[in-house]
């Protein structure tokens, strides 16, 4: 049976086209009853609409706050003109101008977007960053007064702006075009904005735009997963740059003029309400709230003159007062009471289903690994070896050092010595992502999975993880419902599952991303017995074809597997056998129940 998830993403390639046509042929069909004046103030919230787009396909769909946007606008609309003033009396055109304005914010985004991502610096301090060099770039702006500051024959004119900018024009050498006047330029906007957002809903249908919204939703699960997170932001935010650069690009064009107001924190913070008062991440409502706002700007402020700051204001306060989610999902409920649709078939098991067999699993092994937290030795000199093919059980008691341990195993701490080898190849200094692309599957103790999506989703995205195409991907999903028992709710969202049902979710999805070695940190914890006792059997099936880690304080659990044991203490390996036999050694009944105890008989 075709998989919801990936048959949703066909639906919306095949019909994507169709909203914004209906949109673009409204709002042309609209501007033939408006009058001209009209005509040019629609263009400009259009192309507002355009701006608050590109934050909201940054912020709302991949999680990236950022003040940045009208930056990259205004760097376009300065690029449009310095190009468009120096070539278009030889070209005859300024597509070479929007072009070329589009190129440097995409570069000035890609820039920026390179520094924070891959500097691992925190969400807080992106906004930060963002707001930083867009105020920065507006006090390099109002220092170019003077007839000095100029670009060929392009002035940049300080706080009075740069003037003279051509308008858009579509010719050729020796055959220049018309010069588009301002009211056509409104056809022009919607024409670009319709375009724009169809790109937009294309790319996030594809199998690279659902891991963007895969990281919004879960970053870490998303990199244990073998994503390259850092990479994908780069290139959501250099496409957010993109766009919003285009959107500068039309502005220029649209009133031949520009100055530094762009990159006023108000103008940035203005962006961040159109999207807001929308609806985040609802992509149309970039353009709602941007028509909205300025619309009820204008009215209000005809009522009440100098108040635009205090207007915007009490629209903010009142969407997320009333409307939480913004306009386009009251919008959409509504339209959802009105026509509802038929709930999605309840999938069926397929005959025959198992986790298939991917191989034997591959041998790891440390080597007098270390880890300090300065002057504290929390992993001493640990050297393990786990077979290709083998179930092991790292157990001890609270701070022995299992979890540094499994870090280290995971790549979120870095050893202070030692190696780590897989196959004999160290990758003791590959990040998560890359351990996960070398075949090493990690479950945290803490159910890691995507719970505002549903439970195929979450399966759909690890098993993409591996494999190069959608279809490939889709066909794993049935297979990894049906062996963890949750095929009956692959529609339900994996946020709706028991605690013990996320457990056996996160397990599936480290399953379907075909790995050689699986990493299990405390998978019972939480658990009812009967859960326990089904996990058992799960764990035994994973190590069928994979070498198996699991770290564990549950001793029947670690007893049902009968796999080989190793205990940790104080950072160090204390004990090494099979179960019943640790369970008489003397060092272990010390450290787990304290000598008086044992010397009592029990």
């Amino acid at each position: 049976m075709e998989d919801i998830f990936v048959s949703r993403a066909r639906a919306a390639w095949d019909t994507a086209w169709l909203q914004p046509v209906l949109v673009v042929l409204v709002a042309l069909l609209g501007g033939l009853f408006v009058s001209d004046f009209q005509k040019v103030t629609l263009a400009l919230w259009v192309i507002y609409g355009l701006v608050a787009l590109s934050l909201d396909l940054v912020w709302g769909r991949a999680g990236i706050f950022s003040f940045g946007q009208t930056a990259f606008f205004g760097v376009a609309a300065y690029s449009y003109g310095v190009i468009g003033i120096n070539l278009s009396p030889n070209t005859g055109e300024t597509v070479t101008a929007l072009i070329g304005g589009v190129v440097v914010a995409a570069l000035l985004a890609a820039a920026l977007g390179y520094f924070m991502f891959y500097g691992k610096v925190g969400d807080v301090y992106v906004a930060i960053i963002t707001l930083a060099v867009t105020l920065v770039l507006l006090q390099v702006i109002t220092s170019t007064a003077g007839p000095q500051y100029h670009i060929g024959n392009a002035q940049l004119g300080g706080y009075n702006g740069m003037t003279n900018i051509p308008s858009m024009e579509f010719g050729y050498p020796g055959h220049p075009g018309d010069q588009m006047s301002q009211p056509d330029t409104y056809t022009f906007a919607v024409l670009l904005a319709g375009l724009a957002f169809l790109g937009v809903r294309m790319f996030l249908a594809s199998g690279f735009g659902r891991v963007i919204t895969a990281i919004r939703e879960n970053e870490l699960r998303t990199e244990l997963l073998g994503y390259d997170v850092r990479r994908a932001k780069v290139i959501v935010f250099t496409l957010g740059g993109a766009i919003a650069g285009l959107a500068g690009g039309a502005y220029a064009g649209w009133g031949s003029f520009m100055n530094p107001a762009p990159f006023s924190l108000p103008a940035a913070a203005l962006i961040v309400i159109y999207v807001l008062v929308g609806g985040k991440g609802s992509l149309v409502g970039a353009f709602i709230g941007a028509v909205t706002v300025e619309w009820l700007s204008t009215v209000l402020g005809g009522i009440l003159p100098n108040s635009t700051t205090l207007v915007v204001g009490a629209i903010l306060i009142g969407v997320v007062l009333l409307v939480p989610g913004g306009l386009t999902p009251l919008i959409g409920n509504v339209l959802t009471r009105a026509f509802p649709r038929p709930a999605p078939p309840r999938r069926q098991a397929p005959s025959g289903a198992g986790f298939g067999a991917a191989g034997r699993g591959r041998e790891l092994q440390t080597l007098g690994l270390v880890k300090m937290f300065g002057g504290l030795k929390a992993v001493d000199s640990i050297s393990l070896d786990f077979p290709a093919g083998q179930l092991h059980c790292l157990i001890g008691p609270n701070g022995a050092g299992k979890s540094t341990f499994f870090n280290l195993l995971v790549g979120q701490y870095r050893p202070t010595e030692g190696k780590i080898l897989l196959e004999g190849r160290p990758i003791a200094r590959l990040l998560p992502h890359q351990r996960a692309q070398r075949g090493i599957g990690i479950k945290l103790q803490v159910p890691s999975i995507y719970r505002e999506l549903s439970v195929q989703e979450n399966v759909w995205l690890a098993a993409f993880a591996k494999r190069s195409s959608t279809r490939q991907a889709e066909e794993a999903v049935d297979r990894i419902l049906t062996r963890i028992g949750l095929v009956g709710r692959a529609n339900d969202s994996a946020g709706d599952l028991s605690h013990g049902e996320q457990q056996w979710l996160e397990m599936g999805m480290i399953v379907a991303s075909s790995p050689e070695v699986i990493l299990l940190d405390e998978p019972t914890a939480g658990m009812t017995h009967e859960e326990t006792m089904r996990t058992v059997e799960l764990v035994r099936s994973l190590a069928e074809t994979a070498t198996v880690v699991v770290v564990e304080h549950d001793m029947e659990f670690v007893q049902r597997l009968d796999a080989p044991v190793t205990v940790l203490h104080e950072g160090r390996i204390l004990a090494q056998g099979r179960l019943a036999e640790i369970r008489l050694d003397d060092r272990v009944l010390d450290v787990y129940l304290g000598r008086t105890f044992r010397a009592s008989g029990n």
